[in-house]
């Protein structure tokens, strides 16, 4: 008995003490790493070996492929060329730097559309996204998901257990940017989740409330996703909501599929996570819980805001890093990095101005102060055709001179060095600071539910919500964007801005976290 006992306490020490797979890659010691976004398949493969011992000199810890090479790796259906990425992650592996590998299913080879166009995503007047840019297949079309299962697998088996390998992200940036698939499979994938969800016809009427203008449906096989193209006016509102739902369902089932093609795959070592557009339809980041952690991409000067001062159309606004920080860094895994964050200007904003000198620098030490593991900038190099022609890199046109962006960069790897000497990793959050703690709750279906119907075209729901959170941060209080699922007993204080899509159990739980001495906030 004794021995049994003694043995299971080893076996409970060495699983306290394991490093999971992201504390592998970026030590605590370590505090933080910077990676770039590097395209070989754009550049002359005599550049390459120049490019990554560039970014390996300048202190760049980790680099990022294959995201949008569906095309190179499988230009023909069912033949695979790998000898130009394994040359790739060899040169990478030689200087030093770090992978992170991408499955490429953002973008379809043309021989996949052209042969099987029922893959494509539909717009809602009814035509087909065709091939030419990206996002452009159905999440909702089982025959794609089969190839994508082909090509994810042929990738993880070839990149599992390559040391160079830290981890895999998964696409990028899903969310069809915005365009919801009225395509045949997302309608008949709708009926069925409605079905599931409902399990009769008469409680789908009675919670959407159809009596009224005999919206009544008499059974599932009549109902169409809601289609603002297909009503004279808007259409129903909780269709509309759960529309919302059906397509965050579809997204995450995506990813998570894609993550356990991995898992069965690849070394325990390596960690799997996706980035995300944060706040952005039909995105909720609750709803993808099968990587490891999640990571969110940032563009803060494309001139779509004022900023703060006369110049601040060249920083951003602060909310935008320190909410999206705050909030995923509570999401599956408890920590997070950005994966995306420009280095200088943009090709596609309604203008695009460049950083003030120091932004790029400021944002960076936004996300290390948020508690991010990592920055990857997009991108290494600033292209010279194609899409994104405008999008400054690291390093400028001629392919050698850093940009303002990069030098920024440079200093922040110097930098590091001086901080990570100065570590403690004894060292804990004071605790005057820590008693302001406060958990703000966020939910995507209730900001689904207020931006359909706004009351008054004065209200936005997210500038609502950061009044709060900047107020929160102006008292030097740590905040914690938060789910409904989490315990709430650890926050003296929770606030929930706008919280109008309530049930009885998040009532019951308001309730009882007040009455064991909580303090509830409600606007």
């Amino acid at each position: 008995m004794k021995k049994s006992l003694l043995v299971l306490a080893l076996l409970f020490l060495l699983v306290s003490f394991a490093q999971s797979p992201v504390d592998k890659s970026f030590p605590p010691e370590e505090l933080f790493a910077l990676g770039s976004y590097y395209y070989p398949e754009q550049w002359d493969s005599s550049q390459w070996e120049r490019d990554l011992k560039k970014m390996s000199e300048m202190g760049i810890k980790f680099t990022h492929f294959a995201e949008f090479a569906w095309a190179m790796i499988e230009p023909e259906e069912g033949k695979y060329d790998f000898e130009w990425l394994d040359r790739a992650v060899s040169l990478a592996d030689k200087y030093g730097l770090k992978v992170i590998m991408c499955t490429p299913t953002p973008t379809p080879p043309v021989w996949l559309s052209k042969k099987y166009p029922d893959i494509l995503i539909q717009r809602d007047n009814g035509i087909s996204i065709q091939h030419g840019r990206r996002q452009h297949a159905s999440w909702s079309s089982d025959r794609y998901r089969r190839y994508v299962e082909n090509i994810v697998s042929c990738l993880a088996m070839r990149y599992g257990n390559h040391p160079a390998v830290i981890g895999w992200q998964i696409d990028n940036e899903p969310g069809h940017y915005g365009v919801v698939d009225y395509s045949e499979n997302a309608q008949a994938k709708f009926r069925v989740w409605l079905q599931k969800k409902y399990g009769t016809i008469d409680k789908l009427n009675d919670t959407w409330g159809t009596s009224f203008w005999s919206e009544t449906y008499q059974n599932f096989e009549q109902i169409r996703l809601p289609n603002q193209q297909e009503v004279p006016e808007k259409p129903n509102p909780h269709a509309m909501l759960d529309l919302n739902r059906f397509m965050a369902d579809e997204l995450a089932g995506f990813v998570n599929m894609q993550a356990d093609i991995l898992r069965r795959h690849i070394h325990k070592d390596q960690w799997i996570t996706t980035n995300l557009i944060p706040v952005f339809n039909p995105v909720d980041p609750v709803r993808i819980d099968h990587t490891d952690f999640l990571t969110y991409t940032r563009y803060l000067v494309t001139g779509h805001n004022q900023g703060i001062g006369s110049q601040g159309f060249r920083m951003g606004i602060p909310e935008d890093l320190g909410f999206s920080n705050d909030q995923f860094r509570n999401r599956v895994g408890k920590t997070f990095g950005v994966m995306e964050l420009q280095p200088g200007q943009v090709n596609w904003g309604v203008y695009n101005p460049q950083p003030l000198p120091g932004a790029v620098r400021m944002w960076v030490y936004h996300v290390f102060a948020g508690g991010g593991k990592f920055v990857c900038n997009y991108r290494f190099r600033q292209p010279l055709k194609g899409s994104e022609q405008y999008h400054y890199g690291m390093i400028m046109t001629d392919g050698v001179t850093l940009s303002p962006g990069g030098e920024e960069y440079v200093r922040i790897t110097q930098e590091m060095k001086k901080l990570r000497a100065a570590y403690d990793k004894k060292s804990r959050m004071p605790k005057q600071l820590a008693s302001r703690r406060i958990g703000l709750l966020f939910d995507m279906n209730n900001y689904w539910e207020m931006e359909f119907q706004r009351q008054t075209d004065q209200w936005w729901t997210m500038p609502h919500i950061h009044k709060y959170y900047n107020l929160l941060k102006s008292f030097a209080a740590p905040v914690d964007v938060i789910s409904e699922k989490e315990d709430f007993s650890g926050y003296p204080f929770l606030i929930a801005p706008a919280y109008q899509l309530l049930d009885n159990n998040l009532v019951e739980r308001w309730t009882e976290y007040v009455k064991n001495g909580g303090h509830l906030i409600l606007t």
